[in-house]
């Protein structure tokens, strides 16, 4: 008997060791598969855009200028590129509310400002086409879209007037980046807007563009406070001209500050 239960337990003491190994085990040269590390890196984040902002319309039609327009925009942006061929794609949105403003139409200036939207989208990709200094920074190029509603609004006495400005945009440009040290980096880019389609429209009137080209900027120094997480300030720049029927044109601009925070992977 005690002879059967010492044959019994080794019986399964076998099996249990069967089981535990890998009934796959891994063999490179069975597949010639090799493991290698991920070539994809990216970042996410979120930046804050407090802005300034005018339009300068002239005609018959719509001759309604607006002037020291403030904007407050909140953005989530991320970027994923892959180290392997140079490649990227890169984007923004922005939501936000223009709080403060004065609006003059005719020779006349508004007597109050009313709070109104703000929101644009960008999407880039590109790629990396050179580094310099060391391999420690790098150019690349992008081509990219971007969707821009602004919306202008104040008050003439008990009269509202609200102007809503659509941009439909084609960009193309360049950028560059690098790093000072382990510490500091800092990140530029220019973009010409050769074409993009606008629509103006108020209460009465709404004006399409014949054709809009312009010219935006952005530049950024980044603080890493760990190895992920970078915390950065800089500035942007967007320049904007419209060409309507009838003699009609607007002059876009918006510029200001740029403070954000970002995570690396």
């Amino acid at each position: 008997m005690k002879t059967s239960v010492i044959a019994i337990l080794s019986a399964f003491t076998a099996a249990g060791s069967a089981l535990a190994a890998d009934p796959f085990p891994y063999d490179p040269g069975m597949s010639g598969d090799v493991y290698t590390a991920s070539t994809l890196r990216g970042s996410i984040g979120l930046r804050y855009w407090y802005s300034q902002g005018s339009t300068e319309n002239k005609g018959d039609l719509a001759r309604i200028d607006n002037e020291n327009v403030t904007g407050h925009t909140v953005e989530f942006l991320a970027r994923l590129e892959d180290t392997s061929t140079g490649f990227f794609t890169k984007g923004y949105v922005g939501l936000g509310k223009n709080t403060d403003g004065s609006q003059s139409q005719r020779g006349f200036k508004s007597t109050s400002w009313n709070t109104s939207n703000l929101g644009y989208l960008t999407l880039d990709g590109g790629w990396e086409f050179r580094r310099f200094s060391n391999n420690s920074a790098r150019i690349n190029a992008l081509v990219g879209y971007q969707y821009l509603s602004d919306i202008h609004s104040a008050s003439f006495n008990t009269v509202d007037v609200k102007i809503t400005s659509k941009f439909h945009a084609f960009r193309v440009g360049v950028a560059a980046d690098g790093q000072f040290n382990d510490r500091f980096a800092w990140a530029v880019e220019a973009a010409a807007v050769p074409w993009a389609y606008n629509q103006v429209k108020d209460s009465a009137t709404k004006l399409e563009s014949e054709y809009t080209y312009g010219f935006e900027a952005d530049a950024t120094l980044n603080v890493a406070l760990t190895s992920n997480w970078d915390i950065g300030i800089g500035g942007r720049y967007w320049w904007l001209h419209s060409e309507y029927e009838l003699d009609q044109s607007q002059t876009y601009q918006r510029y200001g500050l740029l403070i954000e925070s970002k995570y690396k992977f």
